[in-house]
């Protein structure tokens, strides 16, 4: 489960520093981009945006509390990964904000009015690869995405078109979210900024239900994805108007090795997806 609040808890002095904790020493370059080196996406990808939920129960959402990522795939459907409303308290009131960056906030933020996730969701299962049904979706009042327009998403088997063609070897793809950085030196550490960003990672392997993406940065001179990057969604590089799959795990403690995400054009994600929005 890769929740911004999971990475906060391993490593707070690091985080707090480059937040700008000004009690908290100066490591400027210690964490430099925060969806693992990564870029900000300025105002592109304003259709992804983040979940927040409120944590402390101040009745004030800020920042800090996002998460996982999302993308919205129609004016009131919001996708994300299931195991990112599962281990919540039940009808759990969720937040979305689009903004560019969530701190020093408090961020714009949407109230869904509605959460749920495939109920074949397997929070435990036997290998990495095995279909976890790991799908989620909030729903947004009416009239309160006006302007942004939804992400598409891919016909049944595109993937698979694509692999039989051979058309995914050395492909690159395209990752946005709000997830920490994980630092790639020294002992692990994870740096926030609630900055929306974006980073490559090359095409690994089309394992069943998943898309594996390779993250080691020596090997691929690119990045990945982490905490918080939870539900994020993928593009095949050139076109991010079609999300192609979501985050869904990561291998290694600091988020560089390869990460699995959870493919939308398969039947099971399909039979979950085909009950909120209309399926190309």
């Amino acid at each position: 489960m890769r929740s911004v609040r999971f990475a906060l808890s391993l490593l707070l002095p690091i985080i707090l520093a480059s937040c700008g904790d000004p009690s908290a020493p100066d490591t400027p370059t210690a964490h430099p981009n925060f969806i693992t080196d990564g870029v900000p996406t300025g105002t592109s990808f304003g259709n992804i945006g983040a979940l927040l939920f409120d944590f402390d129960g101040n009745g004030t959402i800020e920042g800090f509390e996002v998460q996982c990522t999302g993308s919205l795939i129609s004016p009131t459907v919001f996708l994300t990964a299931a195991h990112c409303i599962a281990f919540l308290p039940p009808n759990p009131q969720l937040y979305v904000s689009f903004d560019e960056s969530l701190l020093p906030g408090p961020p714009t933020v949407i109230a869904a009015v509605a959460s749920h996730f495939d109920p074949a969701f397997l929070p435990i299962h036997a290998d990495n690869h095995s279909d976890l049904h790991d799908l989620g979706v909030v729903i947004l009042p009416t009239g309160s995405t006006s302007g942004i327009t939804p992400l598409q998403l891919p016909p049944a088997g595109f993937l698979d078109g694509l692999a039989a063609q051979g058309g995914l070897r050395g492909q690159f793809f395209i990752n946005v979210g709000y997830g920490v950085d994980a630092s790639h030196t020294g002992r692990p550490g994870y740096g926030f900024d609630g900055v929306r960003k974006t980073s490559k990672s090359l095409f690994q392997a089309l394992l069943g239900p998943w898309l594996d993406l390779l993250m080691n940065t020596n090997a691929t001179g690119e990045g990945g994805f982490c905490f918080g990057d939870s539900g994020s969604p993928h593009f095949s590089e050139g076109n991010t108007q079609m999300a192609l799959a979501t985050s869904t795990g990561v291998e290694g403690p600091t988020c560089r090795s390869s990460g699995h995400n959870y493919r939308l054009d398969t039947p099971s994600a399909r039979a979950f997806l085909g009950q909120y929005v209309q399926l190309p």
